[in-house]
């Protein structure tokens, strides 16, 4: 998409998750390696061998070009938009919190509620679903596309979306596809946005001897600008986004 500027922890996932792919085509196609087994996210490897780094590097891995395709859009488009707000150190920081429990979350209810220990994970979709739900929060009044056809704001594609993981999770969890993950990932992004918002409010109105509040227009504040400069104490509406802006394409 035109305008969209690629921040340098955006354009630093994507090459290395690019490169990664590539070297897991040409070695499990043509070297006889076996990358995705020691990379993916396999819970019997981690519970019995404690192959521990697999929560780190099944990130990086992909089953196919679409699934890659797919997550890097998302993350180009989401993530540079993000950083640009965040900054660099809270995005990688946010990135990997969601995808990391996206693991913890894979492998919880695989292993414990469903008896599939041994099936493996991969791909960035569970750190992409927490970028979701921060821009769900942030740009909530803008436009976007579900299905590349129906308009509908930001806050309400996210809701959607979380209800699709959720029913998927209980219900299709054979379906494969690692829903379990993007529903970790969007559950614990949005409680990390949440509490790092709580303790600046908290930390700013302990200072004022006011007692702390929690509003949807200080989450938003907060998480945007990662400041409290503007803080108004005695804001009682919520914020609308003033620029909607055009529809984005997921």
């Amino acid at each position: 998409m035109p305008g969209i500027r690629t921040t340098p922890t955006v354009r630093w996932l994507l090459s290395i998750s690019i490169a990664a792919f590539l070297v897991q085509l040409v070695g499990d196609h043509f070297l006889g390696t076996n990358i995705l087994e020691l990379f993916s996210l396999v819970p019997t490897a981690i519970i019995e061998r404690h192959r521990y780094w697999q929560f780190f590097t099944y990130m990086f891995m992909h089953a196919d070009l679409f699934h890659i395709l797919f997550n890097m859009l998302i993350l180009w488009m989401i993530g540079s938009e993000l950083e640009g707000q965040w900054g660099a150190k809270f995005f990688i920081k946010y990135y990997f919190v969601c995808g990391l429990s996206a693991g913890l979350f894979y492998l919880g209810v695989m292993s414990i509620f469903r008896g599939q220990a041994g099936y493996p994970m991969m791909g960035s979709s569970g750190a992409v679903y927490g970028l979701l739900v921060a821009y769900g929060i942030i740009y909530s009044e803008r436009m976007m596309l579900f299905m590349m056809v129906f308009p509908m704001k930001a806050k309400h594609f996210v809701m959607i979306l979380a209800a699709i993981e959720f029913i998927s999770t209980v219900f299709y969890s054979n379906a494969g596809v690692a829903n379990a993950a993007h529903l970790g990932g969007m559950i614990v992004g949005f409680c990390y946005l949440f509490l790092n918002a709580w303790l600046r409010i908290r930390a700013k109105r302990k200072k004022t001897g006011k007692r702390p509040k929690m509003r949807r227009s200080h989450l938003r504040l907060v998480v945007n600008n990662d400041v409290l400069n503007e803080f108004d104490d005695d804001e009682d509406e919520d914020d609308e986004d003033s620029d909607p802006g055009r529809p984005t394409f997921h």
